[in-house]
């Protein structure tokens, strides 16, 4: 058996002598279905040493289906990642590399930054797990940094006692202005319960608010629902792709109509 399993995994693995040292393939796959490679990069001015480097499309191509590194929580994963085994990320080159390690101990290594490869194909899920939070983040810094010390604001907390059914990402209570409810919504979910929010504060003469509903793309909800909301709430702007207009129509609620960006 063990003679077996040991065949298996030599017989899956593709090495194939190239300019620069070794080109390996093995038999894990990435989410697109192209198998994890590398390559054994050969030291020319020092024989006997060699480092791991991969094609320079692993990053790239995470991108370009949708994963930011540039977020505080995915850039402190890939850094984290990256070091548990050893490796760093050129940005230049778009390449993730090993440091130069005597060839003795690159077949250990190779094993360890297969691994590391597959791992980060990962963040693909991570992306299509949590592209709500990463949205939330990136909308809730913007308008934190926009707003500045004008305003308070509150986050997961209802407006008021009386308006405790549907709870809105953001609170922004500016001096001598009504609170203004901000929901950060990826789906019709999030926007029905920013409607259910405003409807409920008309039918309570002492709660005085306004509503807004930040989508996260031009096509997050469909759009009879966006007509709805745009007929009942004070404003549903559009997040992706104008990021800072959409943030100014959010402060301006808030603040006033000569509010302007920090």
């Amino acid at each position: 058996m063990k003679e077996e399993i040991c065949k298996a995994f030599c017989d899956a693995i593709r090495i194939k002598e190239v300019p620069i040292g070794l080109a390996v393939s093995t038999s894990l796959r990435r989410s697109d279905g192209d198998a994890v490679g590398f390559y054994v990069v050969r030291n020319r001015a020092e024989p006997g040493l060699a480092h791991l480097e991969d094609d320079g499309t692993t990053v790239p191509y995470l991108q370009a289906a949708g994963v930011d590194f540039e977020t505080q929580t995915r850039e402190k994963a890939f850094t984290q990642i990256l070091a548990e085994y050893g490796a760093h990320y050129d940005s230049d080159e778009a390449v993730i590399r090993t440091p130069e390690l005597l060839e003795r101990d690159l077949p250990r290594s190779a094993i360890g930054f297969a691994t590391l490869l597959l791992r980060l194909s990962d963040f693909l899920l991570l992306s299509q797990d949590h592209v709500e939070s990463a949205f939330k983040d990136d909308a809730k810094k913007r308008i934190r940094d926009a707003v500045g010390e004008r305003a308070e604001i509150s986050e997961n907390e209802a407006v008021s006692d009386a308006l405790s059914d549907a709870k809105p990402d953001l609170v922004i209570r500016a001096k001598g202005r009504d609170p203004v409810a901000v929901f950060l919504a990826q789906s019709q979910q999030r926007v029905n319960d920013a409607i259910f929010l405003q409807m409920t504060a008309l039918l309570k003469p002492q709660e005085h608010l306004a509503v807004v509903a930040l989508l996260e793309s031009d096509n997050s909800i469909p759009a009879k629902l966006r007509q709805r909301a745009s007929n009942w709430l004070a404003a549903v702007p559009v997040f992706r792709n104008d990021e800072d207009q959409a943030v100014r129509r959010v402060v301006r609620e808030a603040i006033g109509s000569h509010a302007t960006l920090h």
